[in-house]
């Protein structure tokens, strides 16, 4: 079988895979043709996509899980980073060359399906038709305790403890996902039947999945904010335009928080920055708390911190908002019988009503937190 092959970043991975293809009795090409084309890069990038080629293997250094989906919704393929085993990289070349995409083109979605919540939302939408069940959710692990990342409500969404988890597998009610790494768990309501056939088919696709999930752990670790329990801007600034975007594709609206911690530099002033950073993390807490699951809760810096809330009118979030700030206003920190007290203040803006677009969506909504500041704080105001 002949491989085309393009180098646009040389590496010495790339070497080793060029090797290792001639071993494996392929025909080295250099240069895009039709039929399967190998291309080493430092990221997937779309500007590298040649104009020939059925189809890519990516054979990348780094990638994360929007650059994937991006190339792969414009050719078909697989993308691999160069720390994997190159036997990853010759399972891929195989499905490929076989076209072997399964009856209902299982295969073909899961390469077109990127992001890690896509490729889950694939499995599971599959196992509960398989299995005739009436439902189902995915829970991944991260430590010891694994947290739902995709379900349909037919299980409460609160956190397995690792024993819980490993306790459902042994009694039969729930099935490993990736053994290998215990990546996380899939659990159906009442099925009819075992889907072995599923079970089967997530097999062939481990790498992939396994490959996303160790991007959004490496991911979540850089986007955690150091003090607190919230993530952080850089995190906020690259899942915030995915979020209007899905946003705008289901016709639904999305709202932001600005919330600021008032008085914060007096009481550093008066109390000490350690003092100040226990406020924070009180603020953090109660937020988190209050939050729905698919809620997502940022640090912006300093005193600001921010909540995304998907399928959420400004009118909702307001609830929110005053139900925070109650909430913190009856808590105050106590320091050896003095109280201090914990105000907030918070802007909303909503998509689409108020802002057509992510940085927009920014502007509104701290330009509302500054209003409220303005007007005495301790309140919310919802952008115009």
């Amino acid at each position: 079988m002949s491989i085309h092959w393009l180098e646009p970043h040389p590496s010495p991975a790339g070497d080793a895979l060029r090797k290792a293809l001639a071993a494996w009795g392929h025909r080295v090409v250099d240069g895009a043709g039709k039929g399967t084309v190998v291309l080493v890069a430092e990221r997937p990038d779309p500007r590298l996509i040649p104009m020939e080629g059925t189809e890519l293997l990516w054979w990348v250094q780094e990638g994360d899980p929007e650059e994937v989906s991006t190339v792969l919704n414009l050719r078909p393929g697989w993308v691999l980073r160069q720390d994997r085993p190159l036997e990853a990289a010759r399972a891929a070349l195989e499905h490929l060359r076989q076209r072997d995409l399964g009856t209902d083109g299982w295969l073909r979605r899961m390469l077109h399906q990127a992001t890690l919540d896509e490729l889950l939302r694939l499995v599971l939408d599959r196992a509960i038709r398989l299995s005739g069940a009436r439902g189902g959710a995915i829970w991944l692990r991260r430590e010891d305790t694994f947290y739902q990342q995709a379900g349909d409500g037919s299980y409460p969404e609160a956190p397995l403890p690792g024993q819980e988890a490993a306790d459902l597998v042994r009694r039969g009610e729930a099935t490993l996902l990736c053994p290998s790494e215990q990546m996380g768990i899939l659990r159906l309501r009442d099925p009819r039947e075992r889907p072995e056939a599923l079970l089967a088919s997530i097999a062939d696709v481990e790498p992939l999945l396994l490959n996303a999930w160790r991007l959004e752990e490496s991911r979540a670790l850089s986007f955690k904010d150091d003090l607190t329990v919230a993530q952080n801007r850089r995190c906020l600034e690259a899942e915030l335009p995915r979020a209007v975007r899905a946003a705008a594709a289901k016709g639904e609206p999305l709202s932001l928080l600005f919330l600021d911690v008032d008085n914060l530099k007096a009481v550093n002033s008066r109390f000490g920055h350690p003092t100040g950073s226990h406020m924070l993390e009180r603020v953090a807490r109660t937020a988190q708390r209050l939050c729905r699951a698919h809620d997502r809760l940022y640090r912006y810096g300093g005193d600001e911190f921010c909540i995304l809330m998907p399928g959420t009118t400004s009118q909702g979030a307001r609830k929110l908002g005053e139900r925070l700030i109650q909430v913190l206003k009856e808590a105050p920190l106590d320091l050896d019988g003095v109280q201090v007290p914990v105000s907030l203040s918070a802007g909303i803006a909503a998509f689409p009503d108020q802002a057509d677009g992510a940085e927009h969506l920014i502007e509104r909504a701290d330009r509302a937190l500054f209003q409220a500041k303005s007007a005495g704080k301790g309140q919310v105001v919802v952008a115009e």
